[in-house]
């Protein structure tokens, strides 16, 4: 069914694209189209690398919709706007791997893109189509800093992804950016938790080396009420938590555990005398062996052609008679 929308969209619609939406989406036809323009948190929206925003109205049978939508450099930029902007009551929706329902509004992400449909909800197939839709869609990996991040006691909608200072300035603003140090290729998840103290505030910094994290949990330890911790390349942050058992407990569920593929074969070990000389006489036999299969092919083959050739089975023996030279 799916393959049968996407063919007669394509056919239908070759035509009419804007930036992001298209002229026809399945049953929902565009009957306006409007560039969105976003001066609110415009340094954390550079920061994300914000390409393009637009807003469209469709109609169909079912009523209409009207769906925006943002471009980001990459998906993990999409992931922090999708964490910032997502309704906080959203609840999980089939529709994909990261969308939220609030009532009648639909947030989702697909790579690179932020979508936000309210009104008539888009079906499987219409969300599915998106991806041979979208222009430019980038669907490399998300960063998997996220998935260190603790679930349990994790208050909906405070997850914030930051990826440079004027992020980090919004979300967190008790850290400075050179503390943080994105100049070293951090990226930082930050997150509330419920406890019976109070929220506790956690800022959990990825870096590329553990080394480099190392360097990092003295600078982080110098912000004033911050309880710290490392684990590999991780660091976690609470800053002036509500009550020191809580922050302790919170920071041992922030584990780093390394996945490693190896792909290469192992090196062989170097022969012992043993099979050395296993491998000796193995050669020594097959050339024997090839030198027997030889001789005898040889003297087939001599018999073969004197049947053949009628020649006598006894020759006579040639002799040079060099004695008589003298």
């Amino acid at each position: 069914m799916l393959r049968g929308v996407i063919v007669a969209t394509l056919l239908f619609s070759v035509t009419g694209f804007g930036a992001i939406w298209p002229e026809q989406l399945a049953d929902l036809h565009r009957i306006s189209l409007t560039t969105v323009v976003v001066n609110e948190d415009r340094a954390v929206w550079d920061e994300y690398g914000l390409e393009a925003a637009e807003q469209a109205v469709y109609d169909s049978p079912r009523g209409k919709c009207t769906a925006t939508g943002w471009r980001l450099k990459d998906p993990t930029s999409a992931l922090a706007v999708w964490q910032w902007k997502m309704p906080a009551d959203g609840k999980p929706s089939s529709l994909e791997k990261l969308a939220v329902q609030s009532g009648a509004r639909l947030w989702l992400m697909i790579g690179n893109y932020v979508l936000q449909y309210d009104g008539v909800t888009p079906t499987l197939e219409q969300v599915q189509l998106m991806y041979v839709t979208l222009p430019r869609l980038d669907q490399a990996a998300l960063p998997a800093l996220t998935g260190f991040l603790p679930t349990r006691d994790l208050v909906p909608g405070s997850q914030r992804f930051v990826i440079g200072p004027a992020g980090l300035e919004a979300f967190e603003p008790r850290i400075a950016p050179s503390i943080a140090g994105f100049h070293l290729g951090a990226e930082a998840q930050l997150a509330r938790y419920k406890s019976a103290d109070g929220e506790l505030n956690l800022a959990l910094f990825s870096y590329p080396t553990p080394h480099i994290a190392r360097d990092r949990v003295e600078e982080l330890s110098k912000v004033a009420g911050a309880v710290v911790k490392r684990s590999g390349p991780l660091v976690a942050v609470i800053i002036a938590p509500p009550g020191a058992d809580a922050a302790e407990r919170l920071l041992a569920r922030v584990n780093y555990q390394a996945t490693v593929t190896w792909n290469e074969k192992p090196l062989k070990p170097e022969p012992g005398v043993a099979e050395f000389l296993i491998t000796a006489f193995t050669f020594v036999g097959v050339l024997v062996g090839f030198t027997l299969l030889a001789g005898v092919g040889y003297a087939g083959l001599r018999i073969g052609l004197r049947k053949w050739s009628g020649q006598p089975e006894d020759e006579p023996m040639v002799t040079l008679h060099l004695g008589d030279k003298r």
